[in-house]
């Protein structure tokens, strides 16, 4: 029996005073059920979700009649939950708020001060929807025998390292929804209660033939490691409250950096219902941020230098230190030396080269000793003990650089001309103060690569994942070389090239080690440059070639860090990356 207007109360809203929160529904989002906010008999704000158009249409009425709609674009959550909108002033303004901070401005579009009242009509409903079940939620009561019937299952690896463990697999559910795993340690008596994250196996879909597209398999990651395996009893745990008793294969044994580069390599080729980013913040946000972040820092307490080696005598002091992290590949040592000294001396350049690949060193040495005596350059090369990361590889190499003057750049970035390689020199000789300074780069065919680079929040992520999602874009990017070539500020510049005093580099306290290998750590840098009080400022004279991704290898556990990277960036910046586009 529906509901008729007698049987539903009126409730009082004063959005000046505290915000209104209602919760579409999965059903009122594909039946576009109205909300309508009045002011006695007048409708102040009518708002609905258009399927068709993936978004939600706002109006008012005036004088008995509707004005012109409102649209507001977001795409309708994959989940059964529906979505939460949050009515609220800010500033004298009338704001719709998406989860966790996805705010939506509409102007002064809608007046919706004082009070105001609504009839709120299933299918919607009032406050949050409920919360995503998570395994620390689920009381188990009941035990099942390790062959119950119903839950057809299979366990595909487990592999551990001294300090956490991991274990993937897939269930078929369809009776109870899996919603996490239970490990009980005997030797200590402590238990822990782990998600259960969801993956699709489509060969488990042609086997189990559900009729439609499912997420059978499942992953954990538990701490504890080999030594908890060893006296452990697993289960997992159903929405029900049943437990089932598993017993997984012996652990494959890997070192703590091995560990987490399969973690980021599984976490970044995994297949969901949906889309990646927005299931990857979610996942992150449910608890696997914190747990990637443990295991890095973990693994980063094992950096070291184990080799530096210095080729080339100095005859003065070296006026710029050119600071290069390689990776996987080792012939751009000799090209970037190479292409500096194609347009003549290099007299007051150091380069520094801190490889993070220590299988190439014997190659990087062999290079390095050769561009020395054929270009009479003073070269050094630091070699750590496995891929730390852009971060910590560029502040060991700033650490170790002899001038005050700093120019991160990347192995695939190289001069245009004379001229470029005399701007960086005139940059050295004069104080850069506070201000960071970026290249203009060049793709090989002549158009802009990089004129600086601005912040952009993708909409539809950001209503998926509600909360903000953002990331970095490139001023003309693939466009023809017309701007202006005075120096002028911008938001960000892109670590393939930044000029810096090494002083300020150091009180910034460097690049963020926050951040997993790379992705997002240069426009932090800029970022914390300008919250101290100091310009970011793209110079045109400083004129370079880029070409873009060839100077280190890929490998799937850069996707997966580049997902956790944005993840992080968007959440420790997100308030701030609209205005920080104003310069």
């Amino acid at each position: 029996m529906s509901a008729s207007l007698d049987d539903v109360p009126d409730i009082d809203i004063d959005l000046s005073r505290d915000g209104f929160e209602v919760l579409f529904t999965d059903s009122a989002l594909r039946l576009s059920a109205a909300l309508n906010l009045m002011r006695g008999e007048t409708i102040v704000l009518h708002m609905k979700y258009s399927p068709l158009r993936a978004g939600f249409i706002l109006n008012d009425m005036v004088d008995g009649s509707w004005s012109a709609e409102v649209f507001v674009p977001c795409l309708r959550p994959q989940s059964s939950t529906g979505m939460a909108v949050t009515l609220l002033m800010r500033d004298d303004e009338p704001q719709l708020l998406f989860g966790t901070g996805v705010v939506i401005r509409l102007g002064q579009r809608f007046t919706l001060h004082g009070k105001l009242r609504t009839l709120l009509l299933p299918p919607l409903r009032l406050g949050h929807g409920p919360a995503r079940l998570s395994a620390s939620d689920v009381q188990v009561t009941q035990m099942l025998s390790p062959d119950a019937p119903g839950f057809e299952r299979g366990h595909d690896a487990i592999f551990a390292s001294a300090s956490a463990f991991f274990l993937e697999g897939w269930i078929d559910d369809r009776r109870s929804e899996l919603v996490g795993l239970s490990v009980v340690d005997y030797a200590t008596g402590s238990r822990a209660m782990l998600p259960a994250y969801r993956v699709r196996r489509p060969d488990v879909d042609s086997h189990l033939k559900p009729g439609k597209p499912s997420e059978f398999g499942y992953w954990a990651v538990g701490f504890g490691g080999a030594a908890l395996l060893d006296g452990a009893a697993m289960s997992l745990v159903f929405r029900d409250g049943s437990g089932l008793p598993i017993q997984p294969p012996a652990p494959r044994q890997q070192s703590e950096a091995d560990f987490l580069l399969a973690l980021l390599g599984q976490f970044g080729q995994r297949k969901v219902l949906g889309n990646l980013t927005a299931r990857s913040f979610a996942d992150l946000d449910a608890g696997y941020g914190e747990v990637l972040a443990k295991l890095y820092d973990q693994m980063a307490a094992e950096r070291r230098v184990v080799n530096r080696a210095c080729f080339g005598t100095a005859k003065t002091a070296p006026r710029i230190s050119l600071v290069c992290v390689l990776y996987g590949l080792p012939d751009f040592l000799y090209l970037l030396v190479s292409q500096f000294a194609r347009f003549g001396g290099l007299h007051g350049l150091e380069f520094i080269f801190v490889n993070n690949s220590p299988e190439i060193e014997e190659v990087l040495l062999r290079d390095a000793e050769l561009a020395s005596m054929v270009f009479d350059a003073n070269i050094q090369v630091i070699t750590l003990n496995q891929n730390c990361g852009f971060s910590h590889a560029n502040n060991v190499g700033v650490g170790a650089a002899n001038a005050d003057c700093i120019a991160i750049i990347n192995p695939d970035v190289f001069p245009r001309d004379a001229a470029a390689i005399d701007r960086l020199r005139a940059l050295a000789e004069t104080d850069l103060g506070d201000d960071i300074y970026g290249g203009k780069l060049y793709y090989a065919d002549g158009s802009v690569m990089h004129e600086g680079m601005f912040f952009v929040e993708d909409q539809r992520l950001t209503v998926l994942c509600q909360r903000p999602v953002w990331t970095v874009e490139h001023f003309r990017k693939g466009f023809a070389d017309t701007a202006s070539p005075a120096v002028r500020p911008v938001p960000a510049l892109t670590g393939a090239l930044q000029i810096l005093s090494r002083r300020l580099f150091e009180r910034m306290g460097g690049f963020s080690t926050d951040f997993f290998f790379g992705h997002y750590e240069d426009a932090d840098l800029c970022l914390r440059i300008r919250q101290a009080g100091g310009r970011v400022l793209l110079d045109p004279a400083l004129a370079y070639w880029h070409y873009e991704g060839m100077g280190s290898i890929k490998r799937p556990e850069h996707v997966g860090s580049g997902l956790y990277n944005r993840w992080f960036f968007s959440g420790l910046w997100g308030q701030h990356l609209r205005e920080a586009n104003d310069v």
